[in-house]
């Protein structure tokens, strides 16, 4: 019921036909007079089982509770489109023996429901087992967030938290199995991005791509604008992207026609300009297929706009799109999924849901995810100012109670949590509002070289025990908070990084995404792109949505190399060595050469003149190592444009199709990212190595002492020659003068 209301509610706020998004306008307009119902159905559909591991659900490494950490939460979710039917927790645990298992539970929550328990057996203390709880379905509903509390005791009369009796583990490979429905939607727009992304699915997002054969620089933009946006919507969970020549009959689909695929009931004459269209299948209601709509390409790239910058006023069946405005073009480094990095940004605008800094004994840390440019130079030895607010219940005396402030596991300050007398001698409170706990502020440096791109600011409170001797009790009604008026401030770090950088690029799509919608990016493909070009490279504007939070709607795309559309952006070329002669012809530096059977990769003189003097190995006069090998081969390139210093360009590409889709899909794969670095990333079968060669260059700048401190720091050799130098130099200076004074005084002055 609630999931109804939620329904109409928003369908009732999509009546409005014009608004305004950070990204632009897009007038449309409903082209059905039909009034759209919000009621569900069951489907015929007989049940499908699918399991969610604790990885799946937040927790990779498993679980360990103990009497100190009794409650743990887990991220489940229940799609729009499917009813549960059946739910099962199998936990692979141990727990040791002396407990007092008969009084001992584990207890599971599902939306802050008692949704089931399990008593653990004496019999069983000690070994690994299976332990199973089934659980009421009519509690999955919505994200469905799963609770696992712990009460496990040794003794009726005195309990120490501590004690490690109390030790309760959950294997990384227990699981929740949920048996399932499927469920018939109305066919309306209203309910975007549903159900081809459902914010409470956790898997990955795998969604096919219907297009005509013949694709144009426009339709293969309209269908990356479409596939960034998708991948912005399901952000770290990822999205891949296939091409079907044909609509398919048993999945979701998103289908671009200009007429040759058409649903049932709509024909060619009915398509008057750009429109936006949602049926399901005649004999299948619950799959649903996506029509981008229109006369010309330009008419599916229009729809296309609209679809990514109005979805929240969109309704009904049918929309044609009357007018799009992307709006102005992006500023350097706003993309939504960066911290702030021109002015103090306050906590509030980091939180991702309103109780996210909130803990208790059961719920010690809090955290916020960072996501900084890679450019930002932490090496100047700047710290960032980190003015933090925080409340807790008191303790009634001085104890070990703590607050641990961390980043990316470096613990960077620690807080004694002073008793509410010392708070009552410190401060001055109007409690206008009834509070009985006092706020704190405390200023603090995070050193700037413990920052990455990537970073998890941490809080942990350590809630001390209060009691008499060995029968004191955790306090287990503390309470503790970060206020989100607390503040972070990255304004003095300068922007600075050496390139090429894979890392960069794998992990956030550096340098292409310092503008979020990539207009200063081009993206080069084949003259004729087969559908695994195509592919991949709807999959990595998938990645560009992942990692700036928005639609790719300016990048540029070519089929085929073209000199003036190139020049003056940074440019990504896909594809297998063989599509693009023209990397050849145009007489770049890659770092790397790939051939079927002969490979290179090119080397500093410096550094092959060095290695000739205990290496046999054969390098060319340009100093570049040729290899002998005629297996497959991925790589990912990363060098200085050819056209203009400063810009970067990129390769994809592979001996064959076969390695270049291994190589692009490795950027879809968290352990793989990890291993790719440096200039150039080689994959052989599923391995990936990589080196740093070939030249690189300098984005961003800095002052020039500092540029002295760095080339000091770089070359150990010129520290050495400079203080000789400064030590011949104050010789020379001291000769002189001692030399002056030797002739006064031979002429007696």
């Amino acid at each position: 019921m609630a999931n109804l209301l939620n329904i109409v509610n928003k369908y009732l706020a999509c009546l409005t036909l014009f608004a305004v998004t950070p990204l632009g306008i897009a007038q449309v307009a409903p082209t059905t007079t039909e009034k759209s119902s919000v009621v569900l159905t069951s489907s015929a559909e007989r049940t499908s089982t699918r399991s969610l591991t604790l990885a799946a659900m937040g927790k990779p490494n498993g679980l360990q509770l103990s009497g100190v950490t009794r409650v743990s939460e887990l991220n489940t979710g229940i799609r729009l489109d499917e009813l549960v039917t059946k739910a099962t927790l199998k936990l692979k645990v141990i727990y040791p023996q002396g407990m007092r298992h008969d009084q001992s539970f584990i207890r599971v929550y599902v939306n802050n429901q008692l949704a089931g328990m399990a008593q653990l057996k004496t019999e069983k203390a000690g070994s690994l087992h299976w332990m199973s709880v089934d659980l009421d379905p009519m509690l999955f509903t919505d994200f469905a967030p799963l609770r696992l509390e712990y009460d496990g005791t040794y003794d009726t009369t005195c309990l120490m938290p501590e004690n490690p009796t109390l030790r309760f583990d959950i294997a990384a490979d227990s699981k929740l199995e949920i048996e399932s429905k499927p469920l018939s939607l109305v066919d309306d727009l209203a309910l975007l991005p549903a159900p081809f992304f459902d914010p409470r699915d956790s898997s990955r997002l795998e969604l096919p791509f219907v297009m005509p054969q013949q694709k144009s620089p426009t339709l293969l933009k309209a269908a990356g604008v479409v596939s960034s946006w998708l991948g912005a919507q399901a952000s770290y969970r990822q999205a891949a992207f296939e091409i079907k020549q044909a609509v398919p009959d048993g999945r979701h689909s998103v289908v671009f026609s200009k007429g040759d695929f058409l649903p049932n009931g709509l024909t060619r004459d009915q398509i008057t300009g750009p429109m936006l269209h949602i049926s399901s299948l005649p004999d299948k209601p619950w799959i649903k297929q996506l029509y981008i709509l229109g006369k010309n390409d330009e008419d599916l790239l229009n729809a296309a706009y609209a679809l990514v910058l109005e979805n929240q006023v969109l309704s009904g069946k049918t929309a044609s799109v009357l007018k799009t405005d992307l709006g102005a073009p992006r500023k350097p480094y706003d993309a939504p999924r960066y911290t702030p990095i021109n002015r103090p940004v306050r906590f509030a605008e980091l939180m991702d849901y309103p109780t996210q800094l909130e803990a208790n004994a059961g719920r010690n840390s809090v955290s916020l995810n960072l996501r900084l440019p890679p450019d930002l130079f932490s090496w100047a030895g700047k710290n960032i100012d980190l003015a933090l607010k925080y409340q807790y219940t008191a303790p009634s005396d001085w104890n070990d109670s703590l607050l641990n402030v961390e980043i990316n596991q470096s613990l960077i300050q620690s807080f004694r949590l002073a008793p509410r007398e010392q708070q009552a001698q410190n401060r001055i409170s109007l409690n206008l509002l009834g509070a009985s706990d006092l706020n704190n502020d405390e200023s603090l440096k995070i050193p700037a070289f413990r920052v990455g791109g990537n970073n998890e600011l941490k809080f942990t409170f350590a809630f001390s025990s209060e009691g008499v001797r060995n029968c004191s009790g955790e306090a287990l009604g503390s309470r503790a908070a970060i206020d989100p008026n607390s503040s972070l401030d990255f304004s003095d770090l300068p922007h600075y990084i050496k390139l090429p950088d894979l890392t960069a690029f794998a992990n956030g799509g550096y340098p292409f995404s310092i503008y979020a919608d990539l207009s200063q990016s081009v993206v080069v493909l084949p003259a004729n792109p087969n559908p695994s070009e195509v592919q991949s490279y709807l999959n990595l504007m998938g990645l560009f949505g992942q990692w700036t939070g928005l639609p790719s709607s300016r990048v540029s795309v070519l089929l085929g190399y073209d000199k003036e559309s190139v020049k003056g952006k940074h440019w990504m070329a896909l594809g297998p060595h063989t599509r693009h002669a023209w990397l050849q012809e145009s007489k770049m530096a890659l770092p790397v050469r790939i051939g079927e059977v002969e490979r290179s990769i090119g080397q500093h003189r410096v550094v092959s003149w060095m290695e000739d003097l205990w290496s046999d190995r054969e390098t060319t006069e340009g100093g570049r190592a040729v290899l002998q090998n005629n297996g497959p081969i991925g790589a990912i390139l990363g060098f200085e444009s050819h056209l203009d210093k400063g810009m970067s360009g990129l390769l994809i590409t592979g001996t064959d199709d076969n390695s270049f889709i291994k190589v692009s899909d490795s950027l879809l794969s968290y352990d793989k990212i990890g291993k790719i670095r440096g200039s150039v990333a080689l994959l052989r079968g599923d391995q990936i190595e990589s080196y740093r060669v070939g030249e690189t260059f300098v984005a961003g700048s800095l002052p020039w002492w500092l540029k002295v401190r760095i080339a000091f720091s770089e070359y150990p050799a010129l520290v050495a020659l400079t203080g000789a130098g400064a030590g011949i130099a104050l010789a020379i200076l001291l000769y002189g003068w001692l030399a002056r004074r030797a002739g006064r005084r031979i002429k007696g002055d």
